[in-house]
């Protein structure tokens, strides 16, 4: 958009609107004029500002022009092609250069946009793209967004919201399909069979196969089974050590001081209460590591198994129970 076109709307713009006083015009007047000046500086966002303050001062349809060609400057040419529509279908006494300006910027910008066909069987819910409401269900026509994924929402009162994200490209259309779930969802009772029926349920097989459960398979639904596994070897490998260290320890002070026939210096009581320490702590740990192995092999057959827990006597759990895996 070019400085001429600016000041020329500015001029039309004090057309006679018969809904707004002169005090209102005024207003809008000076906006307007106000984002001219910075359109023509270069701030393109401030200019923006004021031709909106003054839409909504004066909403007559020729400001859209300049909403629509500044948007489009400024890199958001989905709400340049909003604005720039609207102008050409409401502004039907606007001057033929603008009306042409505004017919070669929506030809420029078709093919870099796509659009969104909003489907919503809910009356009245609020539709919004990325953030920013576009209308009520039913939304009537297309919504013309930038290349990419948008977040489409749909809420009202008596439902949870409904959220779809749709990769949009350029030149296409991309349906969104809005389907809200009432809040007030009646409880599903399930009927209660027959301790007949239930035996033959459990006797006899499915014949339909069951979906596969996240933690099937030996290896999955046992994290404290590994947990105890990963503990033995860890005291396996510790008893180990201090067992090697103690032989070694032994070895080293029954050479030098161990028997009679090869030193007359006996050994020292530290020295012989360090190998009972390592003794000791090499026997501490193969005990853990037992007691691990132990754990292991008791939580591989319990753990990530169903437990039932049913009465032996009447119809409460109490003493006389009995608990299956």
């Amino acid at each position: 958009m070019n400085a001429a076109s600016l000041v020329l709307l500015a001029l039309v713009a004090q057309a006679t609107h018969p809904t707004a006083n002169t005090e209102t015009k005024a207003r809008a007047q000076a906006l307007l004029k106000e984002g001219t000046t910075l359109y023509q500086a270069g701030d393109l966002a401030g200019a923006l500002e004021k031709f909106n303050q003054a839409y909504t001062e004066y909403p007559s349809p020729k400001l859209l022009f300049n909403i629509g060609q500044t948007e489009r400057d400024l890199g958001r040419p989905a709400e340049a092609m909003v604005a720039l529509e609207r102008f050409l279908a409401e502004a039907i006494d606007a001057p033929p250069d603008m009306s042409a300006d505004a017919k070669k910027s929506v030809v420029e910008l078709q093919p870099k946009l796509g659009r969104l066909l909003i489907e919503c069987p809910t009356p009245g819910a609020e539709i919004s793209v990325d953030g920013r409401v576009v209308g009520l269900a039913p939304v009537e026509g297309l919504i013309w967004v930038a290349p990419g994924r948008h977040q489409v929402v749909a809420r009202h009162p008596t439902t949870t919201p409904a959220i779809e994200d749709v990769d949009v490209v350029a030149g296409r259309v991309h349906t969104a399909v809005m389907r809200l779930q009432s809040l007030a969802t009646p409880a599903i009772v399930a009927p209660v069979a027959t301790p007949a029926l239930a035996i033959e349920q459990r006797a006899a097989p499915s014949a339909t196969p069951s979906p596969a459960r996240a933690d099937a398979g030996w290896w999955l639904g046992r994290k404290w089974t590994w947990v105890a596994a990963g503990s033995a070897v860890v005291f396996v490998a510790t008893a180990a050590i201090f067992g090697t260290a103690m032989q070694s320890k032994f070895n080293s002070l029954n050479n030098s001081c161990g028997s009679a026939s090869k030193s007359t210096v006996a050994c020292g009581d530290n020295e012989i209460a360090s190998v009972t320490t390592l003794k000791d702590t090499a026997n501490a740990f193969w005990g853990l590591a037992g007691a691990a192995v132990l754990t292991a092999g008791v939580l591989f057959f319990v753990e990530g198994r169903p437990v039932t827990v049913a009465p032996m006597a009447g119809e409460t759990t109490g003493l006389l129970a009995s608990v299956r895996y």
